[in-house]
């Protein structure tokens, strides 16, 4: 029987060194160190004082030197700002001085005035341009360019505080040196001031262009009046019958920018017709129809509150087989005022537009009507009135009434005024 062989058992012993071996070890290991000492005044972060309490050496913690150099550009950056900082305040102080003082403003550092302005009124006499299309910042700067305004953002200002920037008219302007942009705003957004261009109102007929238009360009009377009595071909549309009344869009236009009456009306006649689209018109008759009902609102009463009680009179009066019996359009067929009507004028059949004797609506509208007064032949105030009577024509105050009876009594309130005011 054999034995199996068994390894023989290991006896792990440590063998002691000997004498001279421990003294040889004992000299090669290094005697421990003791920290250095931080130098006197150097502060630690917290960081680092958890380190040394814990007994850590970080790899990330500064030498006293590299710290000591950290220190001092960090000081040298925050002098370096403050000293930035210094001669940043110092300049817009000293802008602020200089603007003040030489425009009567404050300065602002990116470049623009605030609310500088010339008390005005003003002296000497300058014109000015505002060319179509411009808008109040292009204005602003051609004012201050010209020596008129002292400061765009005074100009804008005086703008935004009124809500004209929709306003200003193109044209030229007779102004003044120094004046205040309240003073320049009054100016130039009254249509009236505007010279050399042509200004057309609601209230004007088509003929009256025609002095303007002699007065402002090099064309001939029978020119302006061949263009206006042509037919308008290529111009009108057919519902107008060849008639440019009603058709005229109230603004400003500039003559001179056109080589021929034809161009000019025919621009008048295209923005009438983008108009009349914007506010929904039915094209066609009806189109037509509503540019004589609103023609002859804005002809007999002068006040926005009355513009859709006489659409409803009229209204009313057609749907009754009424005459509409209203001067204006009498007028209109006379070429004059309703005020400068006669008793003749007033019994003549001959006139088409007399509508004391002729039922319906005119030939044409009277008058080319603006958006307002369109409005209100689209959209007539409800009620059952079938007269009116505009008692004082310095106020526009206008009465209603469905009863003939107190027509009379309205008509002789208007007498009255009427005797007291001659003039009128």
């Amino acid at each position: 029987m054999e034995i199996p062989d068994r390894e023989p058992e290991k006896e792990e012993r440590e063998e002691a060194p000997s004498p001279q071996q421990g003294e040889q070890k004992a000299q090669e290991e290094p005697l421990p160190q003791e920290p250095e000492e931080e130098e006197e005044g150097e502060a630690l972060d917290d960081f680092q004082l958890f380190e040394r309490e814990a007994g850590i050496q970080s790899g990330l913690t500064l030498s006293r030197r590299e710290r000591r150099r950290d220190k001092k550009a960090k000081k040298k950056k925050i002098i370096t700002i403050c000293i930035i900082s210094f001669v940043f305040a110092m300049v817009i102080v000293a802008g602020g001085i200089a603007t003040t003082r030489f425009s009567g403003g404050f300065f602002s550092w990116f470049g623009n005035a605030v609310e500088s302005d010339y008390p005005g009124p003003g002296y000497g006499s300058v014109n000015f341009t505002i060319n179509p299309g411009e808008g109040t910042s292009q204005v602003a700067q051609g004012l201050v360019k010209a020596g008129i305004v002292a400061s765009e953002n005074g100009f804008v200002s005086a703008v935004e505080a009124s809500n004209d920037g929709q306003d200003l008219q193109p044209g030229t302007f007779a102004l003044k040196y120094k004046m205040s942009s309240n003073e320049v705003l009054s100016i130039i957004t009254d249509p009236s001031k505007a010279m050399g261009m042509l200004v057309f109102t609601n209230s004007m007929r088509a003929s009256d262009i025609i002095p303007v238009l002699l007065n402002y360009t090099s064309w001939t009377k029978p020119e302006i009046e061949a263009a206006l009595n042509g037919g308008g071909k290529g111009i009108l549309p057919p519902e107008a019958d060849g008639s440019f009344e009603g058709w005229l869009e109230p603004g400003t236009y500039d003559p001179k920018s056109y080589s021929n009456p034809s161009q000019l009306l025919k621009a008048m006649v295209d923005a009438r017709i983008s108009s009349l689209n914007s506010l929904g018109v039915p094209q066609g008759e009806e189109r037509e129809k509503i540019l004589k009902i609103a023609s002859i609102i804005g002809q007999e009463v002068n006040q926005q509150q009355y513009y859709g009680k006489v659409s409803r009179v009229i209204y009313n009066r057609l749907s009754q087989h009424m005459v509409l019996g209203m001067d204006s359009v009498i007028a209109y067929g006379f070429g004059v005022q309703a005020k400068d009507l006669t008793e003749s004028m007033l019994t003549n059949a001959s006139n088409p537009y007399n509508d004391r004797l002729h039922q319906g609506l005119p030939p044409t509208p009277i008058a080319n009507p603006g958006p307002e007064m369109i409005k209100a032949a689209l959209n007539p105030t409800p009620g059952n009135w079938i007269y009116f009577v505009t008692v004082n024509l310095d106020t526009g105050e206008t009465y209603f009434t469905d009863s003939e009876q107190q027509f009379q009594v309205y008509k002789s309130e208007y007498e009255k005024w009427q005797a007291a005011h001659p003039s009128v």
